[in-house]
């Protein structure tokens, strides 16, 4: 699927809704955008923790995405 858009002014571009429904990028679901030499890429964000880069098991806390091996080691530090 492609689509030929433009940027606007203030450098917002729409995803047409065929392609947000066919992803799961819907109204409110958080999104990474990257940028490399072929492009720009945007996905759906995935939880990884800020310290150790796992996707199991993570959770948000104090704004901050950790798992759950990681947020032990920091409760083990304030015991």
């Amino acid at each position: 699927m492609e689509a030929n858009k433009k940027i606007t002014k203030s450098g917002g571009i729409t995803i047409p809704r065929g392609m947000r429904q066919k992803t799961g990028i819907l109204p409110g679901v958080p999104v990474d955008v990257a940028a490399d030499e072929s492009g720009i890429h945007i996905c759906k964000h995935v939880p990884a923790c800020q310290f150790c880069g796992s996707v199991d098991e993570v959770r948000i806390a104090c704004g901050i995405e950790v798992c759950r091996n990681c947020a032990g080691k920091i409760v083990e530090v304030f015991r």
